[in-house]
């Protein structure tokens, strides 16, 4: 026969079991705390111990084999190299000029006259006058004595005296045989049948502007003067005492009193020009000197000088 359970049986084996599961919930916990101290250990480890940064391996150089080879930088390109005056070419001008200067004459003629000029300053050059005599300068242009200078040199005269410097100082008589106002040109003929030494003729037409050009004459009495200068205009444009002249050459090589007449030379020893006149405004110096061009006196010189 079974007993009634009283309430003091119950609460007796409610106290057994709870004492039967108190140990095992305190090992659990135990075992729980010390994970979780652990986690917690790593946890502060981690955020406050050194940081580390990695970086990646460079990569290796690409080797290309075959196909498209490797782009290669582009070579710098030299400035170009800028020429000077060595002693080649100074020996070249001085040989230039060695060989052009027994060409270049003193012409003479009587009388006097005043150049023709404008309100601008702009006039022939005069020629130098000692006492009743006028003189220029000339360049001879072929072997037999024919000798190229300007109008105003001889003006109206038929006869005049022409003064070589080669070999010591000789005067000789020549002919105007040929002459063109509209050019200021003339073409003389010394009386002799010696030969002399004569220019080359070039090819005006051929100026360039910045050509190296040298002026030589006999400026104020100095005999065989020689100045230097560049092209500094073609085709130049310039009315004188009425006279247009469409096609004069214009330089800076000094250009004086008593030089027209003589060559206009270029950097191969060749006449490319004949002086002519001068800009000199209120006596100044100004730079600016003009020239027939050689080509110019083509009809005048295949008329004697073939």
């Amino acid at each position: 026969m079974n007993r009634p359970t009283k309430c003091s049986d119950m609460k007796k084996n409610k106290r057994f079991g709870i004492r039967n599961l108190f140990w095992p919930g305190m090992i659990l916990l135990a075992l729980f705390t010390a994970s979780m101290g652990s986690n917690m250990a790593m946890f502060k480890n981690r955020a406050h111990g050194p940081q580390f940064t990695i970086f990646p391996d460079p990569a290796p150089p690409i080797q290309i084999s075959g196909g498209v080879p490797a782009p290669v930088p582009a070579p710098r390109t030299p400035a170009p190299s800028v020429p000077t005056a060595g002693p080649g070419m100074q020996e070249d001008m001085n040989r230039i000029l060695a060989h052009v200067l027994p060409a270049v004459v003193s012409v003479i003629r009587p009388g006097g006259g005043t150049p023709r000029q404008t309100p601008s300053g702009l006039s022939l050059l005069p020629p130098a006058a000692t006492q009743n005599d006028v003189t220029g300068a000339g360049v001879i242009v072929d072997d037999r004595g024919y000798v190229l200078t300007t109008f105003q040199t001889v003006g109206s005269a038929r006869l005049v005296k022409v003064l070589l410097f080669q070999d010591g100082h000789r005067e000789l008589m020549a002919d105007v045989v040929g002459v063109d106002p509209s050019c200021d040109l003339a073409l003389l003929k010394i009386r002799s049948s010696s030969v002399f030494p004569a220019a080359r003729i070039g090819d005006s037409d051929r100026l360039r502007v910045g050509d190296v050009v040298f002026a030589l004459g006999n400026p104020f009495g100095f005999k065989g003067t020689v100045t230097m200068g560049i092209v500094s205009s073609n085709h130049r444009k310039v009315t004188i005492g009425g006279v247009t002249y469409p096609d004069l050459i214009q330089t800076d090589a000094a250009i004086n009193d008593g030089n027209d007449g003589g060559p206009l030379v270029n950097i191969r020893g060749e006449v490319v020009g004949v002086n002519m006149a001068t800009y000199m405004p209120d006596h100044r110096y100004s730079g600016i000197g003009f020239a027939v061009p050689i080509n110019d006196a083509a009809g005048l010189l295949s008329g004697q000088v073939q």
